[in-house]
């Protein structure tokens, strides 16, 4: 897989929470402490993929668009 940057790293995480929909969603200070993460950080990180798309961000919760998930798919194929 290489190096996987801190986009990349918050997405795998997501799907391997199965963070799939709001009913799944995780905090962003969860999701720092799974990828071991200060939380400001990943939070600018998750506010930009939200604005690609790639995540929807409720509140402090956050989970995978189905943009999203396509994204980590693409990365097993």
């Amino acid at each position: 897989m290489g190096l996987v940057g801190p986009e990349e790293r918050i997405l795998v995480t997501l799907f391997m929470q199965s963070a799939v929909n709001e009913g799944k969603a995780i905090s962003v200070e969860s999701l720092a402490k799974m990828i071991n993460s200060e939380v400001d950080a990943v939070n600018r990180v998750v506010v930009t993929l939200a604005s690609q798309g790639y995540v929807s961000l409720k509140g402090n919760l956050v989970f995978l668009t189905n943009k999203g998930l396509m994204r980590v798919l693409s990365r097993f194929s």
